[in-house]
């Protein structure tokens, strides 16, 4: 008699293996996506930042009316840019100007925990030094090494 096939035990270890290769790999994944979404709201904070000091130059003030900027972004309404990922915000500050990127849900509401609870800030001081920060939400470990992580390591979470 000639069997041929695979027996449970075989078949249970070949799923186990398979499962721990998974449990290993899924989570890296996760973060590769995350810190590639970051990458997009780094883009537009840096471009917005870009036009805003161009819009300084000339006006010798910033604006919080993303529309009067030589730039075109996405879905622009007032001072707020919102994109699939991020809603992004624009202020004038006494010394300078901030926007702050916050990451959101596919319905628009902004994460209250986890890895997606960060925002990431960019700021232009009086001297027209920009400086771009991940701020995790206040107490969230998970969120943390996620800032850690888009930070490229750095634990004041400041993104080179």
């Amino acid at each position: 008699m000639n069997n041929k096939g695979f027996t449970l035990i075989e078949l249970l270890v070949v799923v186990l293996i398979i499962g721990i290769l998974a449990a290993i790999a899924l989570p890296q994944y996760m973060k590769a996506v995350e810190k590639s979404r970051a990458s997009e709201a780094l883009t537009l904070l840096g471009n917005l930042a870009n036009a805003e000091h161009i819009y300084n130059m000339s006006q010798g003030t910033y604006t919080e009316d993303l529309a009067a900027l030589d730039i075109t972004l996405p879905c622009v309404s007032g001072k707020f840019v919102n994109t699939n990922n991020f809603k992004i915000e624009s202020k004038v500050t006494s010394t300078g100007f901030e926007a702050t990127a916050s990451r959101i849900t596919s319905a628009g509401s902004a994460f209250t925990s986890g890895d997606r609870a960060y925002s990431i800030k960019a700021e232009i001081d009086a001297n027209g030094v920009m400086t771009r920060t991940c701020v995790p939400k206040t107490g969230d470990t998970a969120a943390a090494a996620m800032c850690k992580t888009i930070a490229n390591g750095a634990s004041d979470y400041v993104i080179k």
